[in-house]
């Protein structure tokens, strides 16, 4: 049984334990179901689902202060008299991805103000991004790669390793 799963088992238990259903109890268990699971694993030397589920928040807190960021800039380019919009297609290669992780990566693109995720390959080797804010196609590439690479490690998939050039 996964991890995740005993986590949902522990807090339907405690729900019946507590005689109370409700969504709040549900959240309480579940995370007294974290907690123990946790601290089994730490003493069976895994971290893996606490890992996982720290690289899951990380990705949601990157996520949310990058669509913040480019909320304000998009509405500050919006108000000037002359916006600095320099507008480019962007090839993202998505090869150690897997399709789950690449439909992921391509909504959360899209989801960010300034982007859109135009096509994809017919093999699933890369995506074509459209940037609002492409006049620096290399920055475009870093930010959603460090998005990738948090996707890979909420998967509880490794980083790739970094080239040596």
């Amino acid at each position: 049984m996964s991890a995740l799963a005993l986590n949902l088992l522990l807090a339907v238990v405690w729900m019946f334990i507590q005689a109370t259903f409700s969504l709040r109890s549900l959240i309480i268990g579940f995370g007294i179901g974290f907690v123990v699971i946790a601290f089994v694993q730490r003493l069976r030397g895994s971290h893996a689902y606490a890992r996982t589920a720290a690289s899951i928040v990380r990705l949601f807190a990157f996520f949310l202060a990058d669509l913040v960021r480019s909320n304000l800039t998009l509405a500050r380019d919006i108000l000037r008299p002359v916006p600095a919009f320099v507008p480019a297609l962007v090839r993202f290669e998505v090869a150690d991805l897997s399709p789950v992780e690449t439909a992921l990566l391509a909504n959360l693109v899209s989801l960010t103000p300034g982007t859109l995720t135009v096509d994809a390959e017919d093999d699933g080797s890369a995506l074509y991004v459209h940037a609002l804010y492409g006049g620096d196609p290399e920055g475009v590439r870093r930010r959603i790669g460090q998005l990738a690479g948090m996707i890979r490690r909420a998967g509880g998939r490794p980083m790739p390793p970094r080239d040596a050039a």
